[in-house]
């Protein structure tokens, strides 16, 4: 019985353990929320190139934005990184000229991946 309050009154190396502890969690926190930073900053900007490209079909004078090639169009728009299969589609609802994004973002969990899907749409009224 001694021997057993002897060990739980110890110290040693509870720094570290507390220390393997807590790292983990922390490193788990600060890297979620470097891609989740990643992830929404994808969002943004899907949003703008679909958003360019609706206004584009919709206000170009010089005649080089037309449906066929809108999805060449708002990939040179959306920088290098992050999304996967990414499809530009145009159409021309009520609304005016719309442009639907779609792909998909990988967020690393560590252990492997999981993919979320992001879709975007916008729509300019024809000029």
């Amino acid at each position: 019985m001694t021997a057993l309050r002897a060990f739980a009154r110890h110290q040693a190396g509870t720094a570290a353990a507390e220390f393997a502890l807590v790292v983990p969690l922390f490193l788990l926190l600060t890297f979620g929320t470097i891609n989740m930073a990643l992830a929404l900053s994808a969002v943004v900007r899907l949003h703008y190139a679909t958003e360019r490209a609706a206004r584009c079909l919709s206000v170009d004078t010089t005649g080089s934005c037309y449906a066929a090639n809108i999805d060449t169009y708002a990939k040179s728009l959306y920088p290098v990184g992050g999304v996967t299969g990414l499809t530009f589609v145009a159409t021309q609802p009520s609304c005016g000229n719309m442009v639907n994004a779609r792909g998909s973002y990988n967020v690393f969990i560590g252990i492997g991946q999981i993919p979320i899907t992001l879709t975007a749409w916008a729509c300019y009224p024809v000029i």
